[in-house]
């Protein structure tokens, strides 16, 4: 047993894993897409062309869920694919990654054990290395438009409200509300918003502003993903951009990506 409180036990070890030359600073979830045995299986990152790692695996088992550690914290695991978030960009080896067993969390809840496993895991991670709130992020925020994991129906309120990840203050979205009644924001304003909070966009055609704005919503606003930057949508970015990015939403300067 790796860890008795968190009772995380050593699965079979991932390996696509590499030395790790960055702190790490993001902490990415994900689900499967696959049963616990496949995903056992496949994590192992040993096919060929599927060099694919993972430091933590949690399983749907009732009544209590296992974690699995797949490599250490201080290896850099494949997890993360082509991604970027804020000023980093291949996030492999600036994070460590959860994968959650669910054949797809836009369709799935998450079982409250697991939940309760997952929750464990990300505090002590959190808090392990000093991760912000903004960055812990879903596998579709870092890679817009390619990903949809872990999806609409991770509890992403409830983990803020146990420390771990970011959300809005409900009081600051009501009053941006308020104010995109008598004044719309332009979609460059809102596209700006994005980059701020720690979207990549990479043009800035109407495509990838609709993927992002998917991406944005299956975070913090699940009830409704479909693309659209509607007021709810734009006051929780809003919000956001205030409350972890510590600028006035409409001032905001897109930060300067660097590749790390």
């Amino acid at each position: 047993m790796v860890n008795a409180k968190l009772s995380v036990i050593q699965g079979p070890a991932s390996a696509g894993v590499e030395a790790r030359k960055q702190p790490i600073s993001i902490l990415v979830l994900h689900h499967t897409a696959s049963s616990l045995p496949s995903a056992l299986d496949s994590l192992q990152g040993r096919s060929k062309g599927h060099m694919v790692g993972v430091h933590y695996l949690v399983s749907d088992e009732q009544p209590k869920a296992r974690i699995f550690r797949m490599c250490p914290d201080s290896l850099a695991a494949f997890h993360a694919g082509k991604s970027a978030w804020g000023k980093f960009e291949g996030l492999n080896q600036s994070s460590v990654g959860i994968e959650i067993v669910n054949y797809d969390g836009n369709i799935h809840p998450y079982p409250k054990p697991q939940v309760d496993a997952v929750l464990a895991l990300a505090q002590h991670l959190v808090t392990t290395h000093r991760i912000s709130p903004e960055n812990v992020v879903a596998h579709s925020d870092i890679a817009i438009g390619r990903k949809i994991d872990p999806g609409s129906l991770f509890p992403w309120e409830y983990f803020a409200a146990n420390g771990v990840g970011a959300w809005p203050d409900a009081k600051d979205v009501q009053v941006f509300r308020i104010l995109l009644k008598s004044k719309k924001l332009t979609t460059p304003e809102i596209q700006q918003l994005l980059r701020v909070y720690g979207y990549r966009l990479d043009d800035n055609s109407e495509k990838t502003l609709r993927l992002a704005i998917e991406a944005f919503q299956r975070h913090f606003r699940g009830s409704k993903v479909d693309g659209v930057a509607d007021d709810e949508t734009v006051a929780i970015l809003q919000a956001l951009v205030k409350k972890y990015r510590g600028v006035s939403p409409k001032t905001a300067s897109p930060a300067r990506s660097v590749k790390v």
